[in-house]
């Protein structure tokens, strides 16, 4: 008889620092098909910071203007 639903093991997601083998890295990684980019080095997952390019750069205006207020002031 198959597992119930409850019974069903769920993959954990991949996550920077995890120790793995690159079999459980592997399926972790087919798990997550949002994930873009993550890499096995010597064991140890490596996944780059989910901060995007665009948000980053929204603050910057703000603290531009107030930089030349402060040297205009």
């Amino acid at each position: 008889m198959p597992p119930s639903n409850s019974q069903q093991l769920t993959i954990p997601p991949l996550e920077n620092g995890d120790r793995l083998n690159r079999f459980e890295f592997e399926r972790r990684y087919n798990a997550m098909p949002n994930l873009k980019k993550a890499e096995l080095i010597e064991g140890v997952v490596y996944m780059p910071a989910a901060l995007r390019f665009r948000s980053h750069i929204k603050p910057q205006p703000l603290a531009l203007f107030w930089a030349i207020m402060r040297l205009c002031g």
